[in-house]
């Protein structure tokens, strides 16, 4: 007859069955071993903890990776947790001499400059070992320790050479047609499919070279390539094989554990939630998970930890790569807002499509990714415009709508009913406090806040990390104070 098992009877005199105490013993000397990898480092637990998620309210190019640098400071982990080396990150801070240094990143977490904290490349990243090796060498001169800063998630999948090659021939096929994506050509969706039909290699597969050969074989198989090219990405794995091993840890253990001992913990994101892979403009969209839900399935945490969700929304819209943007304006506007905002794709080099605000859509991210707070950035790219227009509502079939449906025909039925606001028509690059910013740059500021029904927590004027304005009430306060900063955050 069966019986179950009591703490009594997992005990025995002679100690020859584990007892409960055992078993708390074994846990603890686990616990011990993941935070030494922070101990090490000497990176010691906040007075505060803040477990924060940087995410964005349009395609993915609001400045995620500025404002994750920003962060930085007060967050010990910094965490990647989906998408790879098709997003691009990029950073400006002053150095000691006071010079820009611009940092563009796709695949280290950005704000490692920071000393104290460490990042992590969790379980849903799709990791291009070679793209990661020349980063963390062109950091190094930045961050001389950035190779002991970094960790990956041995459950990560590897983005190879064959994906991207497959990647190229699938864009090759649709290019100039209604079906063309405009991908970036990284190879992050034929790993997905790998990933999805189980033949994808991970990081921690490494140790099983055997094991390796075989998906390989598998992968080529599937794809209908070449069989030399098993040799070939075998030869490219073995290349950054042990880099790969030195690095890969269990980033889920790992971050929970951070968590639970009350370290700060940065997520930052990748991409945004109009090209989500269940939510997006589908078939527009990229292969990845781009909402919040990307932090729980690409990391392991659970979503209750969060204490702050930071969206960050352009003031402008932009676009790379093809599908509805209802608010995209071919002429003389489009034209001006990609030279002044400098909008070119920091992975792709490709122009951005650009329009006014489309603050439907802003909305509807906010309904998504439920943030506690909004950045507002590159607001000094509208200082010389007489008037600003932001899309409040469409047209569709004679019939106004409020709302936003992420489904391509429908949008592409849509025009857009703008508001306008007067101009400023003066520089903000200069000002050091939000209350010092014109009054008409207030009124619009303002008028986003009541449309999206969420905080606006800072105002961007700038690209350098200092080049933020934060209301005094704002939730980033106790987040931007620190001695790592360029530039002290200033509040009005």
């Amino acid at each position: 007859m069966n019986t179950v098992a009591t703490p009594a009877a997992l005990e025995d005199a002679e100690g020859s069955v584990l007892s409960l105490h055992g078993v708390r013993l074994i846990r603890q000397a686990r616990h011990d071993e993941t935070l030494a990898k922070l101990s090490a480092l000497d990176i010691s637990v906040p007075p505060v903890q803040h477990v924060t998620w940087v995410g964005d309210l349009q395609q993915g190019d609001g400045g995620k990776g500025a404002m994750a640098d920003r962060l930085g400071l007060s967050h010990q982990l910094i965490v990647r947790t989906q998408g790879g080396d098709n997003a691009g990150h990029t950073t400006v801070f002053a150095s000691s001499s006071g010079q820009n240094v611009v940092l563009k990143n796709h695949i280290v977490p950005s704000g490692l400059r920071h000393p104290g904290c460490i990042g992590v490349l969790g379980n849903g990243v799709l990791l291009n070992a070679e793209r990661l090796s020349d980063e963390l060498a062109a950091f190094a001169q930045h961050v001389p320790d950035i190779a002991n800063r970094v960790l990956v998630s041995s459950r990560a999948h590897l983005v190879l050479p064959l994906h991207r090659l497959v990647d190229g021939y699938q864009e090759d096929l649709k290019r100039l047609s209604a079906d063309e994506i405009g991908t970036t050509h990284r190879g992050i969706g034929p790993a997905n499919v790998s990933k999805v039909n189980r033949i994808g290699i991970r990081v921690g597969d490494l140790r099983d070279m055997a094991l390796v050969e075989q998906r390989l074989r598998a992968n080529v198989e599937f794809f209908h390539l070449e069989p030399f090219l098993v040799k070939q990405n075998l030869e490219w794995l073995v290349g950054y094989r042990q880099l790969l091993l030195s690095l890969a840890t269990d980033s889920r253990r790992l971050i929970n554990t951070a968590v639970a001992e009350g370290y700060s913990v940065l997520f930052e994101g990748a991409q945004g939630p109009l090209i989500d892979l269940e939510h997006g403009i589908y078939p527009y969209v990229t292969t990845s998970p781009t909402a919040i839900y990307s932090v729980c399935s690409g990391s392991g945490v659970d979503l209750s930890s969060l204490t702050c969700r930071v969206g960050v929304l352009k003031l402008y819209q932009t676009m790379v790569g093809n599908g509805a943007f209802v608010s995209e304006d071919h002429g003389q506007l489009g034209d001006r807002l990609r030279r002044i905002g400098d909008e070119v794709g920091t992975t792709t080099g490709r122009p951005r499509r650009c329009g006014w605000l489309d603050l439907v859509h802003a909305h509807w991210a906010v309904g998504l990714n439920q943030y506690t707070s909004v950045v507002l950035t590159k607001l000094d790219v509208l200082d010389d415009f007489d008037e600003i227009g932001v899309c409040v509502a469409y047209e569709r079939n004679g019939t106004i709508l409020a709302h936003f449906e992420p489904e391509h025909q429908a949008l592409m039925e849509c025009t857009p009913v703008y508001r306008y606001f007067p101009g400023w028509n003066s520089s903000t690059t200069g000002l050091d406090s939000y209350d010092q910013l014109p009054e008409r740059a207030r009124q619009l500021i303002d008028f986003i806040g009541q449309y999206l029904g969420v905080d606006i927590s800072g105002v961007t004027k700038g690209p350098r990390d200092s080049d933020i304005l934060v209301p005094p009430a704002s939730e980033l306060v106790p987040m931007l104070a620190g001695p790592a900063r360029a530039g002290p955050a200033r509040a009005g």
